[in-house]
């Protein structure tokens, strides 16, 4: 009997979905993490750091420029309203990185107040753009069910960064190539997202209407209200945290603490993200179709437990000495790091898949709270700490590990009240 229910589960669309996906980040994330020991022994933890901080940057304005409208691409029963969202949010966001261009260009020659080169500025620009398509593509893929376009695009996005970077190296650009390769390769990633949403736009075109747009984008307006501030949270937070890390300790040490922290999510990378994705498009066709969600969260929680425990125990213990070997002896700190901070994201990477549920809920407040809460919980430490205690290598220890075993206390409160707001849901279905 169970032999047969894995056969009929080996058969249906939701394994053939998640084995396209698996199978495009594996391979893109094996890239990525099989030329990493090349890379952090061609390139010092500062340059690191730079491209890192990079990354922050334009993830952080890629997320608040669609609105959070590319979230809500999967839920409308009908796709010519989905597209509706689909055209409204590349075109938002293109004028408002227009509108972020002008700003820093402005403060930066006009008033000299951020110090930031002209070419720092394009790169920002175009790699917010890049993952902006990404982004909104990925979405809009989901809804279709067309996930081999999510695949190639990670694989080419992994490709051809990688490759970059350890070419520029020989050219000696230090973090300058680095930033280079990783515009590059969000650039020809979204090349293809680009060419279905022309493909879409040929389709549905005809259907285009201004006030159909703006009923959508009302029935929708939960996304920017509640999930935009959500995610301005958690990405400023991020933003804030590599700034504060860059003042008080350095370049080299937010290196070394960035990857780490990349590495620790190599779990989520390889299947977390997947996982996510499959889990919103299960949830949101099971509330059309009035069934329960717990029986989805359980499955997804108890999977992601027993995928964890093993990579994180062993970095929880021998995460110095490993990262030591791997990536170069100047790496052996970023090894410590990741060993006072794997119970933070073990927990992390069980709950991230699902932390899309509470939009499907309709409970987007408390997640803004959870969030903010969450967030806090990580800035005041790196503020505070280093004012009261100096800015010392032992100081960043002290507050890191205050940092992440708060968070896994709050992370596991927050799985739990997630688990509750499913089960008051599926109380209603059977009602």
């Amino acid at each position: 009997m169970p032999l047969q229910r894995i056969r009929q589960f080996t058969k249906s669309d939701v394994f053939k979905s998640f084995t396209v996906l698996f199978s495009g980040t594996l391979m893109a994330q094996v890239i990525g993490y099989a030329i990493a020991p090349i890379l952090t022994r061609l390139y010092t933890n500062a340059e690191m750091g730079e491209m890192l901080y990079y990354m922050r940057l334009i993830a952080f304005i890629s997320s608040i420029a669609t609105l959070r409208y590319e979230a809500a691409l999967p839920l409308p029963k009908r796709d010519e309203h989905s597209y509706l969202m689909y055209r409204f949010v590349y075109l938002f966001s293109f004028w408002l990185l227009v509108f972020i261009a002008c700003f820093l260009l402005v403060f930066s020659v006009v008033f000299d107040l951020m110090n930031l080169q002209p070419w720092f500025i394009l790169c920002v620009i175009l790699g917010a753009a890049a993952m902006i398509v990404i982004n909104v593509g990925t979405s809009w893929a989901v809804r279709t069910g067309t996930y081999g376009i999510i695949s190639r695009q990670k694989i080419t996005n992994s490709l051809v960064s990688n490759a970059l970077k350890w070419g520029f190296f020989f050219l000696n650009w230090k973090s300058f190539g680095l930033i280079l390769a990783t515009l590059l390769g969000f650039v020809v990633s979204a090349i293809e997202f680009i060419w279905d949403f022309r493909k879409t736009h040929q389709r549905f075109r005809e259907l285009f209407s201004p006030r159909k747009t703006r009923v959508v984008l009302k029935q929708h307006r939960e996304f920017p209200l509640l999930n935009l501030p959500h995610v301005f949270i958690d990405n400023g937070r991020d933003m804030l945290l590599a700034t504060l890390i860059l003042a008080y300790f350095g370049e080299a040490v937010y290196g070394s603490y960035g990857h780490a922290y990349q590495m620790l999510r190599i779990p989520l990378m390889l299947v977390g993200v997947s996982v996510g994705q499959l889990f919103f498009n299960r949830s949101s066709e099971a509330m059309h179709k009035q069934k329960a969600l717990t029986p989805i969260i359980s499955k997804t929680i108890g999977v992601l437990t027993l995928i964890s425990i093993i990579p994180f125990t062993v970095l929880f213990f021998y995460g110095t000495e490993i990262f030591g070997f791997v990536f170069g002896t100047t790496w052996g700190i970023a090894g410590t790091y990741a060993e006072t901070m794997a119970f933070w994201l073990m927990v992390n990477f069980v709950l991230s898949p699902i932390s899309a549920l509470p939009l499907l809920l309709n409970k987007q407040r408390y997640a803004l709270i959870m969030g903010l809460v969450s967030s806090l919980i990580q800035v005041i430490p790196f503020w505070v700490f280093p004012l009261l205690y100096g800015k010392s290598a032992s100081v960043f220890i002290l507050t890191l590990q205050t940092v992440s075993y708060i968070q896994a206390i709050w992370l596991i409160f927050t799985l739990y009240l997630y688990y509750r707001f499913a089960l008051a849901s599926d109380a209603k279905i059977r009602e």
